[in-house]
């Protein structure tokens, strides 16, 4: 496994993805087709479409919702689940999009599914979005100009990045980014939570990592610790299962990777070089601490060694 980003790899990614979620559904619906009140025809039609064309986060969502509702005999919910999975159009590029800049049931799954505590997640002013989009934007554009493997990458494995506004009051509980597995194609970014570019290219190449994750362990988990066993967490305050922990030792790694390829590439000015640097020594002590407790207290599977060794690779090399 590499640590090298690359659009071709987030495409084969994106395609494992909705091939496994194609086949989930063909069963699902072949099961209980009749009950959700969708046609055989378009079951195909939902499921090829699938195969072929790059998926909605919520195509992703809705089928996971589809099959609790289902596990809980919540059959009129079920039926508008599916009757939602076979009219959502097919996105054709990377969206950037307020939280509730789209249909309200949209906006609650991403605040349930993003956040454990959904109230967090605000809908940003038009100013405050503005800000973001034009960070965004240019954080892209930075990676186009220095790190253009890794914005490939983003590309290829995103189709939507969430813009949310957490609390204003700088004491209360926050977040700066999410992702969520159900929500495969799309991370959720705090409005308030970075506040330069360089930021944000990092939060874009730390978000997209967690994704790609998802991607590769896919068909198994990258640990076999059970979730209820907690450990210290290099990028948060509270305990984490160790999934969590590998997730967040790898991206350090990630957003390492990203800055030294900008710093090498010359394209950072006076401040982006200072910052460049302080946060690099971050990320090094970060990595550190996260590999400690991986190599202790994980029990890790294929994938999980694959990866980690990956990360570890880089980080001995940089």
């Amino acid at each position: 496994m590499t640590f090298e980003p690359s659009a071709e790899r987030g495409l084969a990614l994106d395609r494992r993805m909705r091939g496994r979620l194609a086949d989930s559904l063909d069963y699902v619906l072949e099961e209980a087709g009749g009950l959700l009140g969708v046609d055989p025809d378009d079951a195909r039609r939902l499921t090829s479409g699938i195969r072929d064309h790059p998926q909605s986060p919520h195509t992703f969502g809705a089928y996971y919702d589809l099959v609790i509702a289902l596990e809980r005999d919540a059959t009129d919910e079920a039926r508008a689940l599916a009757g939602s999975l076979t009219s959502d159009p097919f996105p054709v590029s990377l969206q950037i999009a307020a939280i509730d800049d789209r249909a309200p049931a949209h906006s609650e799954r991403y605040r349930r599914m993003f956040m454990s505590d959904p109230d967090q997640a605000k809908a940003p002013d038009p100013a405050l979005l503005a800000d973001c989009r034009a960070r965004i934007d240019e954080g892209m554009a930075l990676l186009d100009a220095g790190f253009p493997e890794m914005a490939g990458e983003i590309r290829a494995l995103l189709r939507e990045i969430v813009v949310a506004a957490g609390p204003e009051d700088p004491k209360a509980p926050t977040f700066d980014g999410a992702s969520c597995y159900m929500l495969w194609g799309s991370v959720l970014l705090n409005a308030r939570g970075q506040t330069n570019v360089l930021d944000t290219a990092q939060a874009l190449a730390h978000e997209s990592g967690h994704n790609l994750l998802f991607g590769l362990c896919a068909s198994g988990p990258l640990v076999d610790n059970p979730d209820d066993e907690l450990f210290a967490s290099p990028l948060r305050t509270d305990p984490r299962p160790m999934d969590g922990v590998v997730h967040a030792t790898y991206v350090v790694a990630r957003m390492h990777q990203t800055l030294s390829r900008l710093f090498a590439a010359g394209v950072l000015d006076e401040a982006g070089v200072e910052s460049a640097r302080k946060d690099l020594a971050a990320h090094v002590r970060n990595f550190a601490i996260g590999d400690d407790i991986v190599r202790e207290g994980a029990r890790l599977t294929r994938i999980g060694v694959e990866a980690m060794n990956a990360a570890r690779a880089y980080m001995a090399s940089a």
